[in-house]
Protein backbone atom coordinates (compact mmCIF):
# COMPACT_ATOMS: atom_id res chain seq x y z
CA UNK A 1 0.00 0.00 0.00
CA UNK A 2 1.24 3.26 -0.90
CA UNK A 3 2.21 5.72 2.37
CA UNK A 4 0.52 9.48 2.73
CA UNK A 5 2.54 11.94 1.42
CA UNK A 6 2.84 15.55 0.43
CA UNK A 7 4.25 17.49 -2.25
CA UNK A 8 4.10 21.33 -2.00
CA UNK A 9 5.31 23.51 -4.63
CA UNK A 10 8.13 25.98 -3.79
CA UNK A 11 8.31 27.75 -6.89
CA UNK A 12 7.03 27.28 -10.42
CA UNK A 13 9.01 28.86 -13.51
CA UNK A 14 10.61 29.30 -16.82
CA UNK A 15 13.59 29.02 -17.16
CA UNK A 16 14.71 30.95 -20.36
CA UNK A 17 18.32 30.82 -22.11
CA UNK A 18 20.50 33.71 -20.72
CA UNK A 19 21.24 36.18 -22.98
CA UNK A 20 25.20 35.97 -23.20
CA UNK A 21 24.93 33.30 -26.07
CA UNK A 22 24.45 34.26 -29.58
CA UNK A 23 21.93 31.38 -29.75
CA UNK A 24 19.52 33.17 -27.09
CA UNK A 25 17.96 35.87 -29.63
CA UNK A 26 17.00 32.70 -32.25
CA UNK A 27 14.16 31.84 -33.46
CA UNK A 28 12.63 29.32 -35.99
CA UNK A 29 10.89 26.08 -36.65
CA UNK A 30 13.05 23.17 -36.59
CA UNK A 31 11.85 20.60 -39.42
CA UNK A 32 10.97 16.30 -38.36
CA UNK A 33 12.02 14.18 -39.95
CA UNK A 34 9.84 10.99 -41.23
CA UNK A 35 10.87 8.71 -38.03
CA UNK A 36 10.53 11.98 -36.04
CA UNK A 37 6.91 12.43 -36.56
CA UNK A 38 5.70 8.96 -35.31
CA UNK A 39 6.71 9.96 -32.00
CA UNK A 40 4.54 12.91 -32.21
CA UNK A 41 1.52 11.63 -30.09
CA UNK A 42 3.64 9.27 -28.12
CA UNK A 43 3.46 10.01 -24.05
CA UNK A 44 6.73 11.76 -22.65
CA UNK A 45 9.17 9.85 -21.27
CA UNK A 46 10.00 9.99 -17.76
CA UNK A 47 13.19 9.60 -15.57
CA UNK A 48 13.65 10.51 -12.18
CA UNK A 49 17.06 10.23 -9.97
CA UNK A 50 17.77 10.92 -6.49
CA UNK A 51 20.91 12.07 -4.78
CA UNK A 52 21.87 11.58 -0.99
CA UNK A 53 22.76 14.95 0.71
CA UNK A 54 22.30 14.82 4.49
CA UNK A 55 21.57 17.84 6.01
CA UNK A 56 20.06 19.45 3.41
CA UNK A 57 17.55 22.01 5.08
CA UNK A 58 15.49 24.56 2.90
CA UNK A 59 17.73 27.47 3.61
CA UNK A 60 20.80 25.67 1.83
CA UNK A 61 18.58 23.87 -0.85
CA UNK A 62 17.28 27.20 -1.56
CA UNK A 63 20.61 28.89 -1.30
CA UNK A 64 23.22 26.77 -2.53
CA UNK A 65 21.48 24.10 -4.79
CA UNK A 66 18.54 25.57 -6.59
CA UNK A 67 20.63 28.87 -7.70
CA UNK A 68 23.27 26.39 -9.43
CA UNK A 69 20.43 23.75 -11.35
CA UNK A 70 18.96 27.43 -13.08
CA UNK A 71 21.79 28.81 -13.43
CA UNK A 72 23.51 25.95 -15.28
CA UNK A 73 19.58 25.42 -16.56
CA UNK A 74 19.87 28.91 -18.24
CA UNK A 75 23.37 27.87 -20.18
CA UNK A 76 22.73 24.13 -21.53
CA UNK A 77 20.00 25.53 -24.07
CA UNK A 78 22.50 27.06 -25.87
CA UNK A 79 23.49 24.27 -26.89
CA UNK A 80 19.89 22.23 -27.22
CA UNK A 81 17.87 25.33 -28.03
CA UNK A 82 15.25 23.27 -29.16
CA UNK A 83 14.28 21.61 -26.15
CA UNK A 84 12.66 25.50 -25.06
CA UNK A 85 9.98 25.51 -27.97
CA UNK A 86 7.20 23.63 -28.22
CA UNK A 87 6.11 20.58 -30.59
CA UNK A 88 2.67 21.89 -33.22
CA UNK A 89 1.12 20.35 -35.85
CA UNK A 90 -1.19 23.37 -37.22
CA UNK A 91 -4.30 22.01 -39.59
CA UNK A 92 -3.06 24.00 -42.38
CA UNK A 93 1.02 22.06 -42.21
CA UNK A 94 1.29 18.89 -43.74
CA UNK A 95 3.35 17.35 -40.88
CA UNK A 96 4.31 18.81 -37.25
CA UNK A 97 7.49 20.87 -36.85
CA UNK A 98 9.16 21.85 -33.26
CA UNK A 99 9.06 25.96 -33.17
CA UNK A 100 11.26 27.88 -30.04
CA UNK A 101 11.74 31.88 -29.53
CA UNK A 102 13.39 34.06 -28.09
CA UNK A 103 10.44 34.09 -24.96
CA UNK A 104 10.63 30.33 -24.58
CA UNK A 105 12.00 28.25 -21.68
CA UNK A 106 12.27 25.09 -19.82
CA UNK A 107 9.47 24.73 -17.38
CA UNK A 108 11.18 24.29 -13.58
CA UNK A 109 9.30 23.38 -10.76
CA UNK A 110 11.29 23.51 -7.45
CA UNK A 111 9.42 21.46 -4.40
CA UNK A 112 9.24 19.90 -1.16
CA UNK A 113 8.14 16.42 0.00
CA UNK A 114 7.44 15.02 3.46
CA UNK A 115 7.45 11.32 2.09
CA UNK A 116 10.12 8.80 3.51
CA UNK A 117 13.47 9.41 1.58
CA UNK A 118 15.33 6.19 2.74
CA UNK A 119 12.06 4.18 1.71
CA UNK A 120 11.83 5.77 -1.83
CA UNK A 121 15.54 5.06 -2.56
CA UNK A 122 15.77 1.49 -0.89
CA UNK A 123 15.50 -1.65 -2.37
CA UNK A 124 11.47 -1.89 -1.89
CA UNK A 125 8.78 -2.36 -3.99
CA UNK A 126 7.58 0.98 -4.72
CA UNK A 127 4.22 1.91 -6.62
CA UNK A 128 4.14 3.94 -9.59
CA UNK A 129 1.39 6.28 -7.81
CA UNK A 130 4.21 7.75 -5.26
CA UNK A 131 6.68 8.88 -7.18
CA UNK A 132 4.12 10.53 -9.88
CA UNK A 133 3.80 14.02 -7.62
CA UNK A 134 7.94 14.10 -7.93
CA UNK A 135 7.51 14.52 -11.87
CA UNK A 136 6.37 18.19 -13.13
CA UNK A 137 3.85 17.93 -16.53
CA UNK A 138 4.40 18.81 -19.71
CA UNK A 139 3.00 22.15 -20.39
CA UNK A 140 -0.01 21.84 -23.10
CA UNK A 141 -2.73 24.08 -25.33
CA UNK A 142 -4.99 23.55 -28.03
CA UNK A 143 -2.45 23.41 -30.53
CA UNK A 144 1.06 23.35 -28.82
CA UNK A 145 3.11 20.97 -26.40
CA UNK A 146 6.17 21.50 -24.33
CA UNK A 147 9.73 19.19 -25.05
CA UNK A 148 10.92 19.36 -21.43
CA UNK A 149 9.35 20.02 -18.29
CA UNK A 150 11.79 19.53 -15.06
CA UNK A 151 11.32 19.08 -11.33
CA UNK A 152 13.62 19.58 -8.26
CA UNK A 153 11.92 17.89 -5.06
CA UNK A 154 13.55 18.76 -1.70
CA UNK A 155 13.38 16.05 1.03
CA UNK A 156 14.49 18.01 4.39
CA UNK A 157 18.15 16.75 5.90
CA UNK A 158 18.28 13.61 3.31
CA UNK A 159 18.49 14.74 0.37
CA UNK A 160 16.30 15.75 -3.41
CA UNK A 161 15.19 14.62 -6.65
CA UNK A 162 15.42 15.88 -9.88
CA UNK A 163 12.31 14.13 -12.17
CA UNK A 164 12.88 15.26 -15.96
CA UNK A 165 9.47 15.01 -18.47
CA UNK A 166 11.00 14.55 -21.96
CA UNK A 167 8.63 14.00 -25.08
CA UNK A 168 11.07 11.78 -27.57
CA UNK A 169 10.14 13.69 -31.06
CA UNK A 170 12.94 15.66 -30.09
CA UNK A 171 15.13 14.37 -26.63
CA UNK A 172 15.24 10.95 -27.93
CA UNK A 173 17.39 8.32 -25.59
CA UNK A 174 21.17 9.73 -27.01
CA UNK A 175 20.36 13.35 -27.22
CA UNK A 176 18.10 13.18 -23.54
CA UNK A 177 21.12 11.83 -22.22
CA UNK A 178 23.81 14.39 -24.01
CA UNK A 179 21.62 17.24 -22.42
CA UNK A 180 22.00 15.79 -18.62
CA UNK A 181 25.31 15.14 -19.54
CA UNK A 182 25.56 18.94 -20.69
CA UNK A 183 23.48 20.08 -17.36
CA UNK A 184 25.81 18.44 -15.09
CA UNK A 185 28.89 19.74 -16.56
CA UNK A 186 27.95 22.78 -16.71
CA UNK A 187 26.56 22.82 -12.90
CA UNK A 188 30.23 21.48 -11.80
CA UNK A 189 31.89 24.75 -13.88
CA UNK A 190 30.23 26.88 -11.74
CA UNK A 191 30.53 29.50 -13.62
CA UNK A 192 28.44 31.13 -17.08
CA UNK A 193 30.76 33.06 -19.04
CA UNK A 194 32.23 29.21 -19.73
CA UNK A 195 29.41 27.51 -21.70
CA UNK A 196 32.40 25.90 -23.81
CA UNK A 197 31.51 22.23 -23.80
CA UNK A 198 34.05 19.44 -24.89
CA UNK A 199 33.68 17.64 -28.40
CA UNK A 200 31.37 14.60 -27.20
CA UNK A 201 28.53 16.85 -25.84
CA UNK A 202 27.84 19.02 -28.51
CA UNK A 203 25.16 18.00 -30.31
CA UNK A 204 23.87 18.20 -34.03
CA UNK A 205 20.49 19.10 -35.47
CA UNK A 206 21.75 19.18 -38.84
CA UNK A 207 18.69 16.65 -39.84
CA UNK A 208 20.50 15.48 -42.76
CA UNK A 209 18.71 12.68 -44.74
CA UNK A 210 19.91 9.46 -46.80
CA UNK A 211 18.27 10.20 -50.69
CA UNK A 212 16.03 6.98 -49.69
CA UNK A 213 14.63 9.17 -47.09
CA UNK A 214 14.23 12.17 -48.81
CA UNK A 215 10.88 11.20 -50.43
CA UNK A 216 8.99 9.93 -47.32
CA UNK A 217 6.06 11.67 -45.99
CA UNK A 218 3.81 11.04 -43.57
CA UNK A 219 0.56 10.03 -45.38
CA UNK A 220 -1.77 10.08 -41.68
CA UNK A 221 -1.40 9.55 -38.11
CA UNK A 222 -4.67 9.16 -36.27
Amino acid sequence: MASSSTVKTLENTQIKPSSESPNSASQSPLSLTFFDTNWFKISPVERLFFYNLNGSTRAYFSSQIVPKFKQSLSVAPHHYLPITGNRKWPSNAPKPFIYYALNNGVSLIVAESDADFDRLTGDGIIEALELHPLMSQMITSDDSASILSIQITLFPDKGFSIGITAHHIFLDGKTRTMFMKTWTYLCRQGTEQNSELPPELIPSFAGKLSKILEGLTLISYA
